[in-house]
């Protein structure tokens, strides 16, 4: 079948357009990926303080074993070990049928005693306003006056066992004295108590202690209120590590310990997040007063690879690694030291963890244009040709 100039021409422009984009799929899958989109920041010059890294212990703010205050035996446990209790919630209930008993007793014979007082007080009166008439005898308003007066001591006694006995049946019921944790439990239900028996084992992790042992070489180098970054010892070689928390020097000990010749060294930091337990080990970097100049970058620009530590900068839209060495710290600056390395040099701070050496990177302000200019001619070609074709048939039908 012959074929009209018309129709060979639409199917010839289809056809190159099939061609032109199967080239262009087939040269952007041997080009490789597209490049990562990073952040950069550039090289400054700051001043730091000399840094020294040492281990150091924590301990609870208050740690402490909750006892029984009153006699009887244990009826309830409302807690389980290891668990977050906030101030005043019950941990142990002790019965309390006997001390009820006593209290209400005692307290009704506290409001005898005070019935006796007030008739007492109307009598010595009455005696008073009789003795100013002549009608008494002297004798007789002293003995009206000392009645009253042994009345009114008998309820205040009375009144005083009954207070007494209302805080020991309020203490059949052991609440937290803080928000804490339990630690350990100490009694068994049934089990009898006596005052001072303890019920349970408390921390208060709210603020943690870290104590660090300063080398006599470092004494007189670390003031009180500077800070202090504290790393978890277990978690410093974790990818990515976690955030370290920072901490204040408290008190600085004035004498060093006869064992190991060190000064304690006193950190107050505050777990809110609960990341610190008691008797840790942790890794407390404490800034001493020598200062010095030095470049520095953002810590989110560090990536570790193993033992080595580099940074990324930019290199004709490739990514290219700078070996550096890490030192002092100063919020979320780090001075750094390596190769290359000079003020204003741009560095990746954001995307550096979904890159490799030699891999392509763009930032924000960089315009891949190129393909974007070839796709929309592309596109209208293929559209101008696509209708001119549907015309032609149009025609020869």
């Amino acid at each position: 079948m012959k074929l009209s100039p018309k129709i060979l021409a639409a199917l010839l422009g289809a056809t190159c357009a099939w061609v032109f984009a199967l080239s262009a799929t087939q040269l952007a899958q041997a080009q490789g990926p597209p490049p990562t989109l990073v952040k950069t920041a550039p090289i400054v010059s700051m001043s730091f303080h000399d840094q020294v890294t040492l281990i150091g212990r924590t301990e609870a703010k208050s740690q402490s074993s909750i006892v029984s205050e009153v006699s009887g035996g244990v009826e309830l446990i409302n807690a389980s070990e290891g668990a977050f209790v906030e101030k005043g919630q019950t941990l142990v209930s002790i019965d309390a049928r006997r001390i009820r008993l006593s209290y209400l007793a005692k307290r009704a014979e506290a409001l005898e005693a005070k019935a006796q007082a007030e008739l007492a007080e109307k009598n010595l009166k009455r005696a008073q306003e009789l003795f100013d008439k002549e009608t008494i005898a002297e004798s007789r308003l002293d003995s009206e006056a000392a009645a009253a007066v042994v009345a009114q001591q008998r309820y205040v006694r009375l009144n005083s066992e009954a207070k007494r006995l209302k805080i020991d049946l309020d203490n059949c019921t052991i609440d937290a004295p803080y928000a804490g944790y339990t630690v350990r439990r100490l009694v068994d239900i049934g089990e009898w108590v006596s005052p001072g028996t303890p019920v349970f084992e408390m921390v208060d992790l709210s603020t943690v202690k870290v104590t660090v042992d300063l080398p006599e070489r470092y004494f007189g180098q670390v003031s009180v209120g500077s800070d202090v970054t504290i790393s978890i010892s277990g978690n410093s070689g974790s990818s990515p590590p976690d955030a370290p928390l920072v901490g204040t020097v408290t008190g600085v000990a004035p004498s060093a310990l006869e064992e190991t010749h060190t000064f304690p060294v006193y950190v107050t930091i505050t777990n809110d997040d609960g990341r610190l337990g008691s008797g840790m080990l942790v890794r407390a970097t404490l800034s001493l007063k020598k200062e010095f100049t030095s470049l520095a970058i953002s810590k989110d620009a560090i990536v570790r690879q193993g033992s080595s530590t580099m940074v990324y900068t930019i290199n004709d839209g490739k990514a290219a690694p700078i070996p550096v060495t890490i030192g002092s710290i100063v919020g979320s600056m780090i001075s750094i030291s390596g190769p290359g390395l000079k003020e204003g040099v741009p560095l990746v701070v954001l995307g550096n963890e979904r890159i490799y050496p030699g891999a392509g990177v763009r930032t924000d302000d960089q315009q891949s244009s190129a393909g974007e200019t070839h796709a929309t001619p592309t596109d209208s070609s293929s559209a101008e040709q696509t209708e001119h074709s549907t015309d032609n048939a149009k025609s020869d039908g």
